[in-house]
Order: C-alpha cells, then sequence, then structure tokens
C-alpha cells in the first residue's frame, strides 16, 4: 500500500468533488466507500479524520462521524451496565461476554441498536464517516454495519475507514481475518 499520508490527502481531493455528494456515476448503486489502509496506521488515520472532517466543513461539506466503538460504550453507559460487563468478562471470558452484548445490542436485527442510533443522528446532507471499527471488533463486524445500513443511508455518500483490506469484494480486518463478502462498497483511494 501507498503511504498514508499520501492516500488521505488523496481522499481529501475526492470528498470535495461534488459529484460524490450527488452519487453520480454510480450506476445507481448506493454511495459505499471504503478507505482500506495498514492497521499498523490506526493511529495516523485516528488523528486524519478529525482534521478531514474539519477541513471539508470548511469547504460546506456537511460531515457526519459514527464511531462504532463510541456508539457501542454510549449505549451500556446510558443504561448503567459498564460495571457489570466489566464483571462479566471477568466471570465468564471474553467469547461469552461478546455474545452478550451483541444480543443487548440487538446486533444484525431488524432493531440493530447502532443502526437505530445512525438513523435517529443522521444529517439530511450529510457525507458520513464510520470509524471504529478495529475498536469495536468482534462485537460488530464491518459487513453486517453496511448491509444494515443500505436501507438508511439510501441518499448520504458513507465512508468507513477500515484497518484491513478491501479487494474485489473481500474485507480483511487487520489483513488477517476475512469477513464475509461485501460487493456494493467501492474503494475510494487505491492503493
Amino acid at each position: 500500500m501507498r503511504e498514508v499520508t499520501k492516500r488521505i490527502d488523496e481522499l481529501k481531493e475526492k470528498l470535495e468533488d461534488p459529484r460524490l455528494l450527488a452519487q453520480k456515476g454510480l450506476g445507481n448503486e448506493i454511495g459505499f466507500y471504503i478507505f482500506d489502509y495498514d492497521p499498523t496506521d490506526e493511529l495516523i488515520v485516528r488523528e486524519a479524520v478529525p482534521k478531514l472532517k474539519r477541513y471539508l466543513e470548511k469547504r460546506n461539506r456537511t460531515i457526519q462521524l459514527f464511531d462504532l466503538y463510541d456508539i457501542i460504550l454510549a449505549f451500556f453507559e446510558q443504561r448503567g451496565y459498564m460495571e457489570k460487563n466489566f464483571q462479566m468478562e471477568a466471570k465468564k471470558g471474553s467469547i461469552e461476554w461478546y455474545d452478550k452484548m451483541k444480543k443487548a445490542l440487538k446486533i444484525a436485527t431488524d432493531n440493530d441498536w447502532i443502526i437505530q442510533y445512525i438513523n435517529e443522528h443522521l444529517e439530511k446532507e450529510a457525507i458520513i464517516f464510520i470509524t471504529g471499527v478495529g475498536k469495536a471488533y468482534p462485537i460488530v463486524r464491518s459487513h453486517v454495519v453496511l448491509n444494515n445500513l443500505q436501507t438508511v443511508l439510501e441518499n448520504n455518500p458513507l465512508i468507513l475507514f477500515y484497518p484491513g483490506t478491501y479487494e474485489n469484494g473481500t474485507l480483511s480486518l487487520f489483513n488477517e481475518m476475512t469477513d464475509d463478502h461485501y460487493y456494493r462498497a467501492f474503494k475510494i483511494v487505491e492503493d
């Protein structure tokens, strides 16, 4: 992969293109894009995304940033479950804890809390940035979020910042774990 800072600069240019917001040239495909990057560049990307957001907002683009991990934390904090989660993980182990968290969040159901949260906070003309993919794993899987957001974000372009590779419809988190195929997204910046 090319240097991530150069790819971020190229992303900035693409996000300034008015055709992205209008979703032109996609053959009626939904405007979902993946910005994949080497997982070792995670801290660079975490620092760059808010700067990119501010830069684009100065150019009259509305950007909404949704961090999957922060959404999960908000769910459990609002319900007063954080301490209970820590106790359950210590007592029963991480795998069972992850499964319980998925069930509580109703992941991949019609009542998926992450999808509902994004839908409730969605601004009409916004470009959506999704981050926190690596931090939210294994509770949330990228392909599940993308599949479930298709009906919510019919008119909003979405950029998923992905610590891994996206090639030929295959997501490989951390360049190690292959996720289910997701063919509807476009790679926004080539390697």
